[in-house]
């Protein structure tokens, strides 16, 4: 690869610290929530195959790294959350809403307890001066937090080959640690932690870094991958493997209108944990029962479903695609609210596509499940 990168034009755009070697890679760049980000370097469908047959590195640096700590963090953190914080042990990680009165989604994001009282909270891009006021707000003396956006990046290793390629920059062995834990250890000798999460449906994990290691880490990671096939990935693949993975995105499949109920989400709810944030609109909405729900369809006609395209059940449109794409072997898929009687798998339904109605199917999610190994 040449080293001459020709100067990027002036951007009101966030950028990472990674931003060099996307360029010189020859990413495609994209704007989201506020960042200049690659949605790809060769093409969306190769990088996902990639990751899901070999390995992907993805840059996730523009996921906000928030952390809350103090000896009533633990104690604070459980009352705006639906997880049972209190209950997770130092290296553990988990997934959690954050709800506001309403019941409605603020954001979700994954909490890693790295100490008894110390909490890293990943919050999506958009939504990260957001959390941070919130919680500004809400934690009171024995808790406070601190924001480590400008600070510390994520870059993703994801695919059946993660481990492989993990263990020729790091002498942690990455199979020894658990999904959903989190470990100090250090890659190609930068200190990082490693969590054993993802946002892809395949087996990997994610390096929390400071800003100015990520290059070495990412470099690092990409030459030790070069015999397994590695390739960097993009958004765009990022969007199409979490779609597949059956996992939500927030700003498209997760709002502020949005509930957990509604959005197959209620499984994060810990009833038995006390009161939270949102709790009593939850119960009311369980006992009232939802009017919609998030469910997940396949195109059986030609067309590519997109976020916005109205769904019809005969003549009546009963919904709108939050999430929709084409996979390889011109297999299109998608994720919609519709109500639950609409939401069982097998129900015919179809999407609106450019003023004609395209026959689609409600199915099971996942639409991909990785096979175990």
């Amino acid at each position: 690869m040449s080293s001459d990168v020709a100067s990027p034009p002036e951007t009101s755009l966030k950028r990472t610290s990674l931003y060099p070697q996307h360029a010189e890679l020859g990413a495609r760049f994209c704007s989201f929530a506020g960042w200049e980000l690659p949605i790809y370097y060769t093409s969306i469908l190769k990088e996902h195959e990639a990751v899901r047959t070999k390995a992907g590195l993805f840059d996730v640096s523009h996921l906000g790294h928030l952390e809350v700590s103090g000896p009533d963090a633990a104690a604070q953190l459980q009352l705006l959350v639906t997880q049972d914080l209190v209950a997770l042990e130092p290296g553990q990680a988990i997934y959690s809403p954050m709800l506001n009165s309403r019941g409605w989604i603020m954001d979700e994001m994954i909490f890693y307890r790295l100490d008894p009282g110390r909490f890293r909270m990943v919050v999506n891009a958009a939504n990260g001066d957001k959390i941070l006021s919130w919680l500004k707000s809400r934690l009171k003396g024995g808790a406070a937090v601190e924001d480590l956006r400008e600070k510390v990046g994520t870059v993703a290793l994801q695919g059946s080959a993660a481990a492989e390629i993990f263990g020729k920059v790091s002498s942690l062995v990455l199979k020894s640690v658990p999904r959903y834990h989190v470990v100090s250890a250090t890659v190609v000798e930068k200190p990082v932690w490693i969590a054993r999460t993802g946002y892809t449906g395949e087996d990997g994990c994610e390096i929390f870094a400071a800003v100015e290691d990520l290059p070495a880490v990412w470099k690092g990671l990409l030459r030790a991958g070069q015999p397994e096939g590695i390739q960097p990935a993009g958004l765009g693949a990022r969007d199409t493997l979490r779609l597949e993975a059956g996992l939500p995105l927030g700003g498209s499949d997760l709002d502020e209108k949005t509930t957990p109920l509604e959005s197959n989400l209620d499984w994060t709810v810990q009833w038995r944990k006390g009161p939270f944030m949102g709790r009593e609109a939850l119960e009311r909405q369980r006992r009232e029962g939802i009017t919609r729900k998030l469910a997940g369809f396949e195109m059986k006609g030609a067309g590519i479903p997109r976020p916005g395209y109205a769904i019809f059940q005969g003549e009546t449109r009963v919904g709108q695609v939050t999430s929709g794409t084409m996979l390889a072997n011109n297999r299109a898929i998608g994720m919609g609210y519709v109500p639950p009687q609409v939401a069982k798998p097998g129900t015919r339904i179809a999407i609106e596509i450019h003023n004609r109605k395209v026959d689609a199917e409600i199915v099971k999610l996942p639409f991909y499940r990785r096979p175990k190994q």
